[in-house]
């Protein structure tokens, strides 16, 4: 590491940096080479013990992307044309070896310090900086800090009375043991039936003795119709890498599927059937998007709901067990969609149970197992698969203080929201990546956190090259981004039926966190404000530049 990345050390001790990367997922693993490759220094924390992000925590059986991996890559003609995917939809050990590898490749661990907590930062005006203070009793003062902690990493706790009496084994889907786990012969129960849910007992089910399987909301599963990458159409997309993000950059959800521009209402029944029937034989995530108007109009929303229902009651044997597990209450896509194989199927087996929680709820846990309303249930052990408190969670591990000792989330009371999704108000110099107002949830994760954080980076150097010392979004244009997100929402059914992306306020007013104007659309928003001189952003603090600073800000502007 030299001189540069590791910043300078102040009187007390303490590290100076350009930027502190929180994260060495996706995001923070291409945060920290690109601050790097454009002078800063960085230094990046990650309380586990390598780089990986989500793709080390979840690390249960089954975990599985559910995009392409075509399109789930960085598109970097120095990784993208070497690396040698299996299959469309990698496996969980396949997308920890992939960013292993990125990060070995450009050299990125020097950057981090693992096994590291952050547990507080506070603004400092009069300096321009972050203090950064680590739970190993570290402080680092930062110019700029990037959020790269991600939308959906920190997980939700069970709310069961008896918790901490269960005297089985505990195992959670988001922070799965690095270890091995040998479940063979458990008797096992599941909470929840989400995407890693799903992904889990249909992995586990045919090795355990009994797995009780604890259902609130059935959920629409599909299979994702895996098979072998075809190396031959990888080999031709990596021959074309910028071509490639320009046809992603304009997709409404950030890489290339079978959408169609033809509505249902413009189809036949028999045309209607057979889009349904090749958006399922596509897999994935392809039945969100069989018809352009699913997402708003009730009717053709119920085309393909109900094409999946059919699906559904063919895969269970028992009628009775296909009444609980078919979707009824809510129209498809509405939630996240569940792409896993085989999932309706482990319930034909003898020792896979379903305990249907609204009808049977759990009372309280016990030192051998789950007492519910209709019974008792013996297990040796438990997975908590509940997901994610989505969006603020991360943030709030964090105790983040501004100048005037307030939190970036004291401000959500009536739902999440950041300029463009990136910036909080009132929290100079201090980036969100995929935050709430962007399209975050809604579409490609990877190509979403390169696109901000070459966005962060672009702003630092128009910030160097004119002497600022912090950026922040203003309140008005924060109110007015929330405005626009809420109008591209309008209309959805999404916004209508209770999930994680909607905040439902007291008085009954609904919120739409992401941006659902789709990506290209966002894209060009956010372009066009960095090629206006980032309007609804406030520059303050004209600092001295140094030397470093300088050169490279002159670089920049050369370039």
């Amino acid at each position: 590491m030299d001189s540069t990345s590791l910043g300078q050390v102040s009187q007390d001790g303490a590290t100076d940096v350009d930027a502190v990367v929180i994260g060495a997922g996706i995001g923070g693993l291409y945060a920290a080479r690109k601050l790097a490759a454009d002078g800063l220094s960085v230094l990046g924390f990650d309380s586990a013990a390598d780089v990986g992000g989500v793709w080390r925590h979840n690390g249960y059986p089954g975990a599985r992307v559910d995009i392409e991996a075509y399109y789930y890559s960085f598109f970097d003609p120095e990784i993208y044309p070497k690396w040698q995917w299996s299959m469309r939809y990698p496996p969980q050990p396949e997308l920890l070896a992939y960013l292993q590898h990125y990060a070995d490749h450009y050299g990125l661990r020097q950057f981090f310090r693992f096994s590291t907590r952050v547990q507080a930062m506070q603004w400092e005006p009069q300096t321009n900086r972050w203090q950064v203070r680590t739970d190993t009793g570290e402080t680092v003062y930062a110019r700029h800090v990037v959020m790269a902690t991600g939308q959906l990493s920190k997980s939700r706790q069970l709310p069961f009375a008896g918790v901490e009496d269960f005297q089985g084994q505990w195992l959670e889907t988001s922070h799965w043991p690095d270890e091995p786990v040998d479940l063979t012969g458990k008797r096992v129960a599941v909470i929840g039936t989400g995407s890693s849910g799903a992904q889990v007992i249909a992995a586990i089910a045919g090795q355990v003795e009994s797995l009780h399987v604890f259902q609130r909301t059935p959920n629409y599963v599909v299979p994702s119709q895996n098979s072998p990458m075809d190396q031959d159409r990888y080999r031709e997309l990596s021959e074309n890498l910028g071509e490639l993000w320009d046809r992603v950059m304009e997709t409404g959800v950030a890489y290339l599927a079978p959408t169609t521009e033809v509505s249902a209402s413009a189809m036949t029944a028999e045309q209607q059937l057979q889009r349904l029937e090749d958006q399922w034989a596509f897999g994935g995530l392809s039945m969100t998007f069989a018809f352009p108007d699913q997402k708003t109009d009730w009717e053709t929303n119920d085309l393909v709901s109900n094409f999946v229902r059919r699906k559904i009651r063919d895969a269970i044997d028992d009628p009775a067990l296909a009444d609980k597990l078919e979707p009824r209450d809510y129209p498809i896509g509405t939630r996240r969609l569940v792409v896993c194989n085989g999932y309706y199927e482990a319930f034909n087996q003898d020792n896979v149970h379903l305990v249907d929680l609204r009808t049977d709820s759990i009372e309280r846990v016990t030192a051998t197992g789950i007492e519910t309303s209709a019974g008792f249930h013996e297990v040796d052990v438990i997975i908590s698969a509940l997901g994610f408190d989505a969006f603020t969670g991360a943030l709030d591990s964090i105790d983040i203080r501004n100048a005037e000792g307030q939190k970036p989330t004291d401000g959500w009371e009536s739902g999440p929201h950041a300029y463009l999704g990136l910036m909080v108000h009132g929290f100079p110099n201090m980036y969100v990546l995929t935050g709430p107002g962007s399209p975050s949830v809604l579409v490609n994760f990877n190509v979403h956190n390169v696109f901000h954080v070459d966005y962060v980076a672009d702003l630092i150097t128009f910030m160097d090259e004119h002497g600022h010392g912090s950026v922040e979004a203003t309140r008005e244009a924060q109110d007015e981004w929330h405005t626009q997100t809420q109008d591209a929402a309008d209309g959805l059914l999404r916004k209508q039926v209770k999930n994680y992306m909607v905040h439902v306020n007291d008085d009954g007013s609904r919120v739409f966190i992401p941006y659902s104007g789709g990506w290209s659309k966002y894209v060009d928003i956010v372009t066009r404000i960095a090629e206006e001189g980032y309007s609804g952003f406030t520059f303050t603090g004209q600092r001295e530049l140094d030397s470093t600073t300088a050169n490279r800000a002159a670089a920049a502007v050369s370039s």
